[in-house]
């Protein structure tokens, strides 16, 4: 193993050395510049090796990476790479999303050691992994040939040839539905694999070998083609077999790769209904040292609710909140379904209601949370994914827009040739004004498709989290009840019910929101015909917000004395609608999850209703002391499927419809941008109807 070999065992990320990929060739030093050292390996990297070789010390490990990297001891490649180790150890991998992007900034001339080669190709290897592990597959592929053509163009060009990242390159195509694409992506691996084995036969590189193998084995079973599997686990037998005979075998290494092997063969079994062939796979994995450590015990469910051992599911998930706890996992949509709904469905089918029970309330206490965590982490992906490839398209643009501008700059010259001084400089200033014409209606245009593309983004997501979320609740507490023999207390059975309502409710909310903004859109008249009471319209919308029911608010209402026996012609029930809306947006928007915090006891946010009247006008006010609107954004609130915070549960149509309520009857809604302690709206409605 040559000296500079780095000894990267941290936790969470796959054990890769320089040493173990000595199968892929050095770059050129004519492609690199001059080397300042040879290897590039210098006290930085042991500081690092020594702190990431403890575990669970990925805080430690984050300080020490940010300090040499002031110190301008870490150079960029590395500096990234290390951190993803850090993130990795603490369970967050997904932050490493924001530094992988860094990558597509770093040319081959930054890259004037081999360390930084090395760091900067495993970076990019794990970016496709984890883009792929997070089912982003075009993705993953654009940036696997990003890489790879930026490498080739240096003299490197095995990137996509080895075995890790072929692998991953086929799942994806896999995934995508490109059979044909991935099988020879596939092969390429194997191809890797003979050849790191070529020249390196240390236990190490037979494990990792197999591991690929493996995940391609997984990858086939998890779209269901099970006439793929058998080849690729005659391939890991073979490994294994070589591995056993190795001079210095490592145990440890050979006990994953049995139990990884025995399993694949169990569920394959299982798969093609061959029962006694499974069962006999699944206890030569439950024979090896792995396959009772945590994380496998849980993962091991997965062949035991197949086979219908739902008691010895249920009993391993019984360590489940341990190996979460562990392991850094937290309450988002991905580990619900991982885990929790399995977990559930183990208890419900092992005859544990209770346990079942409660499984289904921790899902339902946490599910809106895990919502928004996961449209926080879809927001991230999203402004990482559209800066790199805004930075292509505007690349893109540049490159026709100058390609345009030399095709008229040639005609212009032939036309200097053909005509007069004078008509060449009307012809320029003609061919520019309409280019720049023609530009400006471009820009129109693609301003106005982004535009319509993000509505329809948000509508889909904004309705598709109103109603999964109550569905979910509805669907768990459901198949609880459903559970024969089930025993409920009179309290839990009052507190289902409860929820029941309140989701059933919640749904048939927003079919009425939805109803009236396509009767809105649709310009229907509202017939104002009642005389009401300005107090009976405030009263019944309080009464269909719910405003007093909410714990965590203060609401008050006031009415002036000129509005006591007041009338006005409008439609109440219209009206009524309307300011409950923005009653609605109170309560809101002064919850404490809309504060980023938890307030203190003694800040209990407030919300005021008040009722006054002109000679013209009878005015509601609603005012909260919440998180407040910008005084810019005081218009764009009141546009369709608009949402100030990306995160906050919602439609984004509530205000929309209020408004428009209120302009049909000859009023209107404004934000009271003066006022800068929250939010405060004003509701306008004339007192009298107006005539034809």
């Amino acid at each position: 193993m040559k000296k500079y070999a780095m000894r990267l065992t941290f936790v969470l990320l796959l054990v890769v050395t320089l040493a173990g990929c000595s199968d892929t060739p050095r770059l050129p030093s004519s492609s690199l510049g001059s080397y300042t050292d040879a290897e590039g390996f210098n006290r930085a990297d042991s500081i690092v090796d020594a702190v990431g070789d403890v575990r669970n010390n990925g805080q430690r490990l984050l300080f020490v990476i940010d300090s040499l990297e002031a110190a301008g001891e870490l150079s960029l490649p590395k500096t990234i790479f290390y951190r993803t180790i850090a993130y990795n150890i603490m369970g967050r991998g997904r932050n490493s999303l924001l530094l992988y992007a860094q990558l597509g900034n770093i040319s081959m001339a930054d890259l004037t050691t081999e360390a930084d080669l090395y760091a900067y190709i495993y970076s990019y290897n794990n970016y496709v992994r984890l883009l792929c592990e997070m089912k982003r597959y075009d993705r993953a592929l654009r940036e696997a040939g990003a890489a790879d053509r930026k490498l080739r163009s240096a003299g490197y060009d095995v990137f996509t040839e080895h075995h890790d990242i072929a692998q991953t390159i086929g799942e994806c195509q896999l995934y995508l539905g490109q059979k044909e694409l991935a099988a020879e992506s596939f092969r390429k691996a194997l191809r890797g694999v003979h050849i790191r084995l070529a020249t390196q036969r240390d236990p190490l590189d037979y494990r990792e070998s197999q591991k690929a193998m493996n995940a391609i084995v997984k990858a086939y079973m998890q779209m269901k083609s099970y006439e793929e599997v058998a080849p690729w686990i005659l391939v890991q037998d073979s490994l294994f077999a070589q591995a056993k005979a190795l001079p210095q075998s490592d145990s440890v290494f050979l006990d994953e790769m049995k139990a990884d092997i025995s399993y694949s063969k169990a569920l394959l079994a299982h798969a093609q209904g061959r029962t006694a062939e499974a069962e006999r796979a699944f206890a030569d994995y439950q024979s090896t040292r792995t396959a009772h450590e945590l994380g496998n015990i849980i993962k091991a469910n997965e062949y035991l609710l197949l086979t219908h051992r739902y008691a010895e599911a249920a009993h391993n998930y019984e360590q489940l909140d341990r190996y979460l706890l562990e392991n850094g996992y937290q309450a988002d949509v991905e580990n619900f379904g991982a885990f929790m709904i399995p977990k559930f469905r183990a208890n419900l089918l092992a005859g544990h209601p209770d346990s079942a029970l409660q499984v289904a309330k921790i899902v339902e206490t946490y599910y809106d949370s895990a919502l928004v965590r996961q449209r926080k982490i879809n927001s991230d992906l999203l402004t990482t994914f559209y800066d790199t490839e805004g930075k292509e398209r505007q690349i893109a643009e540049q490159r026709a827009e100058l390609s345009q501008q030399r095709l008229f700059t040639v005609i212009t010259i032939l036309l200097v040739f053909i005509v007069s001084a004078l008509a060449y400089t009307v012809q320029r200033r003609r061919a520019y004004k309409k280019l720049d014409e023609t530009n400006r209606q471009l820009v129109i245009a693609n301003e106005r498709a982004e535009e319509s593309s993000r509505m329809k983004t948000n509508f889909i997501r904004q309705i598709s989290h109103e109603v999964r979320t109550p569905l979910n609740v509805l669907s768990g507490f459901s198949q609880v009840l459903a559970v024969p023999g089930m025993e409920i207390g009179s309290a839990e059975l009052q507190e289902i019910s409860r929820k029941i309502v309140e989701n059933s409710n919640r749904i048939t909310h927003l079919i009425d929101k939805m109803l009236d903004l396509s009767q809105l859109n649709r310009n229907v008249d509202i017939v104002c015909n009642d005389t009401v009471r300005p107090a009976d319209i405030a009263g019944q919308a309080v009464q269909m917000s719910d405003i007093c029911q909410a714990d965590h608010l203060e609401f008050r209402q006031q009415l002036s004395p000129q509005v006591e026996h007041l009338t006005l012609v409008t439609n109440r029930q219209s009206a009524s609608k309307a300011l409950a809306l923005l009653l609605d947006n109170a309560v809101k928007f002064t919850q404490p999850q809309a504060y980023g915090e938890q307030l203190p006891k003694d800040q209990k946010p407030q919300a005021i209703l008040t009722v006054s009247a002109t000679p013209q006008h009878v005015t509601f006010v609603v005012e909260d002391n919440g998180i407040g609107i910008p005084p810019e954004q005081a218009e764009n609130i009141f546009s369709e499927f608009v949402q100030l915070d990306e995160y906050t549960v919602g439609t984004g149509i509530g205000l929309s419809i209020a408004r428009s309520l209120a302009r049909h009857m000859g009023g209107d809604i404004v934000l009271d941008t003066g006022f800068t302690s929250g939010a405060r709206f004003v509701m306008t409605l004339p007192r009298q109807k107006k005539e034809g």
